[in-house]
């Protein structure tokens, strides 16, 4: 994707969102820098259309951009029909207000690249627990208190994508998400929501368990993204801010109260190990609660198959062996449950 706009502040938090649907590249015409020309399946315009300069700004960029039949959406600040014929006029494949909720817009993109059709269930419940993750890291990021409502309905999102049991379906749809920690957060729910299902958990644990899973990486979002988002390994000062992540999410949710113990301690506990050598803590054995240690599996799990620019992602069958081969960390019960849900047959 490509988007174009004229208030870079506001562009990389929308670029991020944009990210569920892969790489977008963006385009300040305030500071205009040469994009390379590539094949773009969707263009984006987010830019004042009230403004002639600013209108024949964007009329350049799409003719640099855009080939034959490639649909552009153009975000609207200023719903009047002037801008809106503005729109027409640039050539614009739809029109959405710059205001629209975060699910309509990626809907809207989603519906662009994807054909005219209506979407399938699981990725209309994949778009709108999308939508919550990006709420809450945003959120996070910025020191303001997470929305319970919309956590609320992230998890029921995610547990009614779990009852289609087409865990193959979500993860296709997670690895078109550019964004790592967006990805790991959607990933490891996914896989704790599907095992709550496998386990045939009454409906209010697994909204905990869903719930435990959605958040459990929430300290990340204190983390510098030049961290997070660096391509290679990181430096022994860049690891120990990193592994501060658990300690920063515990003392988040305690800070804001309202959620459940079991919740807090997922945050605080899924790099803990039953043998002790775990982190922050080093807590050991009867120490790691049942969820705790569903939460820590889907998260190892998810880190092995996840697709990064210095790794290659594991095989199911191969990153399951791993998880098997970690004698004394990790649960066996549980574990050996697991298998069935990421090797079903």
């Amino acid at each position: 994707m490509l988007l174009i706009t004229d208030r870079p502040e506001q562009s990389h938090k929308l670029d991020r969102l944009l990210s569920l649907w892969g790489p977008c590249a963006v385009v300040d015409l305030n500071r205009p820098v040469a994009v390379r020309p590539a094949s773009r399946h969707l263009l984006i315009s987010d830019v004042d259309l009230s403004n002639r300069a600013s209108v024949e700004a964007v009329r350049r960029t799409l003719a640099s951009h855009r080939s034959a039949g490639t649909p552009f959406l153009c975000l609207l600040r200023d719903p009047s029909p002037r801008t809106a014929v503005q729109a027409n006029a640039i050539g614009a494949s739809a029109v959405l207000s710059a205001d629209a909720p975060a699910k309509v817009l990626l809907g809207e993109v989603g519906r662009m690249l994807n054909g005219a059709g209506d979407s399938q269930p699981v990725q209309q419940q994949f778009v709108a627990a999308s939508v919550v993750v990006a709420d809450m890291l945003e959120r996070a990021a910025r020191g303001d208190a997470l929305s319970p409502a919309a956590l609320d309905g992230g998890i029921e999102a995610i547990n009614r994508a779990a009852d289609q049991r087409d865990l193959g379906a979500w993860l296709d749809m997670v690895w078109s998400h550019d964004d790592a920690t967006y990805q790991h957060c959607l990933l490891v729910a996914g896989l704790a929501a599907a095992f709550a299902e496998r386990l045939s958990f009454p409906e209010t644990a697994r909204r905990l368990v869903t719930g435990a899973a959605l958040l459990h990486d929430v300290g990340k979002a204190r983390i510098p993204l030049a961290i997070l988002h660096k391509p290679g390994a990181l430096t022994a000062e860049e690891m120990r801010i990193v592994r501060e992540h658990p300690r920063v999410g515990y003392e988040m949710l305690r800070m804001q109260g309202g959620f459940e113990r079991e919740i807090v301690d997922a945050a605080y506990s899924h790099h803990e190990y039953l043998d002790g050598s775990g982190y922050p803590r080093g807590l050991r054995a009867d120490e790691v609660s049942d969820l705790v240690r569903m939460i820590t599996i889907c998260d190892v799990y998810a880190a092995l198959i996840e697709r990064r620019s210095y790794k290659a992602p594991m095989a199911p069958e191969q990153a399951y062996g791993t998880l098997a081969a970690m004698t004394g960390k990790l649960d066996p019960d549980l574990l050996r449950a697991f298998r069935q849900v990421v090797l079903p047959n």
